[in-house]
């Protein structure tokens, strides 16, 4: 039964997202489009070893590119495009100029439930940005961001980053996998 309603699953999100065409850079993607929103996702790169949660919302209109082992937890939001709000308003509150941006998402980065991205961001490898987080200026690599707007509160060991990347698998799930990530949190 259990396997029948999988295969249900699998058809439903199929059927729902076959039109979605990524630029995929390797093989590993493992994302869940559940609940998710994609638009122009043909402007949307996504590198191996990636994992994007449900919910989440990703408009590519001026292209987004994902590293590595990048993790995104679920209902984060990345934007490539806004709307011109300055002072050569052809109407209110904005006129219909769109200004594109593309978003950079760096290796090995980790971005928190429910984050913000805006558009011409760049994320560089290894940065953390933290849960509701509003990301309106680039973050460098390694560093750790969070509120609103992202502001930095320190920096992981870089040293320590680069061994890391260096190893053949280095990304967390083929690590350790699944089960022993919450046998870990409870030693």
């Amino acid at each position: 039964m259990s396997l029948l309603i999988r295969l249900a699953t699998y058809f439903v999100v199929w059927v729902k997202y076959r039109k979605h065409r990524f630029l995929f850079e390797g093989g590993g993607c493992n994302y869940k489009f559940l609940r998710s929103t994609f638009s122009y996702s043909e402007k949307i790169s996504l590198a191996d070893d990636v994992h994007i949660g449900p919910g989440c919302t990703f408009d590519g209109a001026g292209g987004i590119r994902i590293g590595r082992g990048t993790i995104i937890a679920p209902e984060v939001v990345i934007y490539s495009r806004t709307h011109n709000f300055d002072c050569d308003l052809t109407a209110l509150p904005f006129d219909d100029v769109v200004l594109t941006a593309p978003v950079h998402v760096g290796e090995f980065v980790w971005i928190g439930a429910r984050a913000i991205i805006l558009p011409g961001v760049t994320i560089g490898d290894g940065a953390v940005v933290g849960a509701g987080a509003v990301v309106a200026r680039d973050i460098p690599a390694c560093a750790v961001v969070v509120g609103n707007p992202a502001q930095i509160i320190r920096y992981r060991d870089q040293a320590v980053f680069e061994k890391l990347r260096a190893e053949d698998e280095p990304f967390v799930y083929k690590r350790h996998g699944h089960s022993k990530l919450s046998k870990m949190k409870a030693n």
